[in-house]
């Protein structure tokens, strides 16, 4: 039995805003946390080499949204007055930094 690729997205999904509810209530680090979802997509787009692409660039957004998600969440408790544009850019510029090049931010 083969399982299709959008399919497998959406079981990815769900693993992967598990894995995000876990982190966040252990208060595990942007690091571990960025490249365990990593990890999630690798493992998934090996299984459709020939999409791959469209496979990363799903999960990647739907992942990159509940990190940013949480980081908006975070901001306004620590400010109600923040920039939520400029979080979010700051949100995004952390979690691909990480997932491209494996290293903290910090």
């Amino acid at each position: 039995m083969s399982i299709s690729a959008d399919n497998a997205m959406e079981l990815s999904k769900s693993i992967i805003a598990e894995f995000h509810r876990y982190f966040i209530a252990a208060g595990v680090g942007n690091h571990d946390h960025v490249m365990a979802i990593k990890k999630i997509i690798t493992a998934t787009c090996s299984h459709f080499p020939n999409e791959s692409s469209d496979v990363e660039k799903g999960l990647l957004d739907y992942a990159l949204d509940l990190f940013s998600g949480y980081w908006l969440e975070l901001a306004k408790e620590d400010d109600d007055e923040c920039d939520m544009e400029e979080e979010r850019e700051e949100a995004s510029r952390v979690f691909l930094h990480i997932y491209r090049t494996e290293k903290d931010v910090w």
